[in-house]
């Protein structure tokens, strides 16, 4: 779902920049509300996921769960606001800190998700990295760079997911 919502989001910037891309400040308000829906669908998706494996324990295991999260989040939100207001200069910078922050929270995940998720978390640091030095270059903002790290990421989480991923279901 989230893969999807990133592919139609990076098609629309690109097929109208005036509207949805104009300038560096609506990159970041869409791709801001892209991010928000993103986490309402990962965690309505993971609320129904362990209230179906776990019943009355869910709760208490998505809270334990939900604690390294936060620190994400929050992080990535001080980034955008401090860049956005304070040096719009470098707004390129953000899709790529994104997309490492996304990469590290995988990694902190990990002890509590299925163990294919290491690659997705591989696949955000590098695509994050590479973002990074190809906006450095041409110092502007692409929707696709940060569309397709996500469309590819959050397909491969899906397809881990849904296949072979639950040698770790009994903790989320």
């Amino acid at each position: 779902m989230i893969a999807l919502l990133a592919l139609a989001v990076a098609a629309a910037q690109a097929n109208w920049p005036l509207v949805l891309a104009h300038t560096a400040g609506r990159y970041v308000q869409v791709w801001g509300a892209t991010t928000l829906a993103a986490i309402a669908i990962a965690w309505l998706e993971t609320l129904w996921r362990a209230r179906r494996l776990h019943g009355p324990m869910a709760d208490t295991m998505l809270s334990a769960a939900l604690r390294p999260v936060i620190p994400f989040v929050a992080t990535g939100a001080i980034l955008t606001i401090v860049v956005s207001k304070y040096a719009a200069g470098a707004v390129w910078l953000l899709p790529g800190l994104w997309q490492i922050l996304i990469g590290l929270l995988g990694f902190t995940l990990l002890p509590i998700v299925p163990r294919a998720l290491v690659w997705v978390a591989v696949w955000y640091v590098l695509c994050g990295t590479f973002v990074l030095g190809l906006a450095g270059r041409v110092g502007s903002l692409s929707p696709w760079a940060m569309g397709l790290p996500l469309v590819i990421g959050q397909g491969a989480v899906a397809l881990i997911v849904s296949r072979g991923g639950v040698e770790r279901d009994e903790k989320i």
